[in-house]
């Protein structure tokens, strides 16, 4: 009897145990929720104003011309128009279903090969020794390896040749350029990642400033805030120049122009003080869109 009593309350005070546990404080976080959280679009862009050009822009962000026309749909000769946006980032980031999906079809295929390839090698040995016990050797003939000496095998696995055919296309890019200087001056700063994306070179007003190597000018204006009177010069798909605070530009867009050609004339840095007279070119090369150390292409003094 004292024990059906008992059990007669645990069965009364259970589901109160059950509501209490089920009542949540206000700052609880649940673990799963029906509504997902909607992702916001962090994607950067670029809108176009008057006097841009795609080379403008991949200079502002550091970032590949090529790689900004691939990512927004521009075709040669990259024509964009003012209010355009452009996206500053690849618009496959982010898709990882998708590249996980590719990266597991691609493993896959991977191993059917391995196993198709081991089962070669597995089967290869067996025909070689059926070949070498049916067939006997013939003493009187010459191997067709004899007929080349040792010697000779050693001075073409060490020959010049394979060197050259590992060069990589930015090295042999690279060996068809050969920069120099834009102006003679004293070098006012130095190259820098963080503060200066290339040298600031010393010089006179009205100075004649000289293309650092042939190429076609992409763009010649002033739209890009702290550069002043700007010229860019594409060199080929992986290196460009630019030439800033010049006092006059001598040449326009589509230009082409040779090395040494006289592109415009220094003028005075907008980051100098009124009082300070000192004229300079701020020279800068990109390397796929990177701004690269000027000095470690440009002839020693």
């Amino acid at each position: 009897m004292r024990f059906a009593n008992s059990k007669l309350v645990f069965i009364v005070i259970l589901p109160a145990l059950v509501d209490s546990c089920t009542v949540l404080p206000q700052n609880y976080a649940p673990v799963t929720t029906n509504t997902p959280d909607i992702a916001k679009d962090n994607t950067k862009y670029h809108q176009v104003k008057k006097g841009d050009t795609l080379y403008a822009i991949s200079l502002i962000y550091d970032i590949n011309y090529q790689q900004l026309a691939q990512w927004n749909r521009i075709a040669t000769p990259y024509t964009i128009e003012i209010d355009q946006k452009i996206r500053l980032s690849d618009p496959n980031l982010g898709n990882k279903p998708m590249h996980n999906h590719i990266d597991e079809e691609a493993q896959s295929k991977i191993k059917q090969i391995i196993v198709a390839a081991t089962a070669a090698n597995r089967i290869s040995p067996q025909k070689k020794t059926v070949i070498s016990l049916n067939n006997k050797p013939n003493l009187t003939d010459n191997p067709p390896y004899k007929s080349q000496p040792f010697n000779n095998i050693t001075e073409k696995n060490g020959s010049s040749p394979q060197k050259k055919s590992i060069i990589s296309i930015d090295n042999a890019a690279m060996l068809k350029l050969n920069f120099q200087w834009p102006i003679k001056g004293k070098i006012l700063k130095y190259f820098s990642p963080a503060h200066n994306k290339g040298i600031d070179i010393a010089g006179k007003t009205g100075q004649d400033v000289s293309a650092a190597e042939a190429g076609k000018v992409v763009y010649s204006g002033q739209g890009l805030i702290g550069y002043g009177n700007l010229l860019i010069i594409k060199h080929n798909n992986l290196y460009l120049s630019a030439y800033a605070n010049n006092s006059q530009l001598l040449v326009t867009e589509g230009h082409t122009v040779d090395k040494g050609e006289v592109i415009a004339k220094a003028g005075q840095a907008q980051s100098n003080s009124a009082k300070s007279n000192q004229a300079s070119l701020h020279f800068e090369i990109r390397k796929n869109g990177k701004p690269v150390n000027p000095l470690n292409f440009l002839p020693g003094k």
